[in-house]
């Protein structure tokens, strides 16, 4: 005796198709019974500009909640006292009513005891399932850790997206990784949740210190070396500027940007979910996480370091020109990032790349570049390789 039944329910963020077939089986006297439950991640988000930012940015925040209403806002310290008031009177003005809570921001602040007091600031607002989406404003810590805690609420409530440096623009806008870190290892606790919206605007840029300035332009050298050869064309240009800030007005900080996002997006968007781990965004990520962890660098900072480390090591295999290599270490002189290496046990960087396995569903993937704006993956990677690497960046 067979019977079949065939249900779907689609929600905004899946679609779960349950196939039930009955089986009768003799056996030990009982009936047995199989299901087959099939999960495909579906779904969207739109990522606008929005500059001036409550030109018209203030009903792009308000757009997917209740109006009237209420709303619940996570703002990095670092904005809160010029940004804080600013976000409560704009949305007063689209009949919304902010409560907006101070969040710690930076690599110490990514931690499940900040995830889990914004779980309490949740509770306490009585944050609604599905009217109510949390509006979350800051670099990309504040992103990371919010977004978990979203992805955690009555497991998961709509946010929304405002980043306010320039790497956050460029990176933590485009995916959909939250996460917080554990002891010295980034992001080893998350999820992939993407969000309703991300609202981007340049305006957060004026106050933004220009080491950090400096950082977010280390994120998109990572995105030229590794994938798009016309975006590093347009940072050597701008590495040749003395005044560098991309404000409204910069017509070729405004193509870097937009160039830069359309080259996440068009990375990220076939493998939000990372089923395949060759990814060429990933360069910039094996060695970095000692510097930035333990040797101080800005994220940013450390990725275009770990780049410089992935090219020495290219060059050295005659996968990369040498004139390439010096192109790639002069730019980023020349975008404010570091082109000598801190002082750092070699040691803890090759541990680096040997959790980057782990990660990497047990091999290397190690991107290398073989050109500017296009790379190659290594599985073969050995410690002396990466240690004359090493040698080189002190050195030179």
């Amino acid at each position: 005796m067979r019977g079949k039944i065939r249900m779907k329910y689609v929600s905004k963020v899946r679609t779960f198709w349950i196939t039930s077939n009955s089986v009768q089986v003799k056996r030990r006297g009982k009936m047995t019974y199989s299901w087959h439950v099939k999960v495909d991640q579906v779904g969207s988000f739109d990522i606008v500009e929005s500059d001036p930012l409550f030109s018209d940015g203030a009903s792009k925040l308000v757009r997917y909640g209740r109006v009237p209403g209420r709303r619940l806002v996570f703002m990095d310290e670092a904005v809160y006292n010029v940004w804080a008031e600013v976000f409560k009177k704009n949305l007063a003005d689209h009949q919304v009513d902010a409560t907006i809570v101070k969040v710690p921001g930076g690599e110490a602040a990514k931690s499940m005891d900040v995830a889990l007091k914004l779980v309490r600031e949740m509770r306490v607002f009585g944050l609604d399932r599905r009217h109510d989406p949390l509006i979350v404003v800051g670099g990309g810590a504040v992103l990371d850790v919010s977004g978990f805690s979203a992805s955690m609420y009555r497991r998961g409530v709509p946010y929304i997206r405002v980043p306010t440096t320039l790497l956050a623009y460029v990176d933590a806008s485009v995916g959909i990784k939250t996460g917080v870190n554990y002891g010295i290892e980034k992001n080893l606790l998350g999820s992939f949740y993407p969000p309703t919206s991300v609202v981007l605007s340049r305006a957060f840029f004026d106050t933004l210190p220009t080491r950090e300035f400096s950082s977010g332009q280390g994120e998109i050298l990572k995105l030229a070396v590794g994938c798009d050869g016309e975006l590093f064309d347009m940072l050597i240009d701008y590495s040749a500027r003395t005044f560098q800030n991309f404000a409204l007005e910069d017509k070729l900080g405004g193509r870097i940007l937009n160039r830069a996002v359309t080259t996440m997006v068009e990375e990220l968007q076939p493998n939000l979910f990372e089923q395949n781990l060759y990814r060429s965004v990933d360069m910039g990520h094996t060695f970095s996480q000692p510097l930035e962890m333990i040797a101080g660098l800005r994220h940013g900072e450390a990725v275009s370091m770990d780049v410089q480390l992935s090219a020495v090591i290219s060059a050295e295999r005659g996968l990369l020109k040498h004139r390439d290599l010096n192109q790639i270490i002069t730019t980023a002189a020349g975008l404010g990032l570091p082109t000598r290496l801190p002082e750092i046990e070699p040691e803890l960087l090759w541990r680096s790349q040997l959790e980057r396995v782990e990660h990497r569903g047990g091999e290397q993937h190690t991107p290398l570049p073989t050109g500017i704006g296009r790379c190659t993956f290594v599985d073969d990677l050995c410690q002396e390789e990466l240690y004359d690497a090493i040698n080189y960046l002190r050195q030179n």
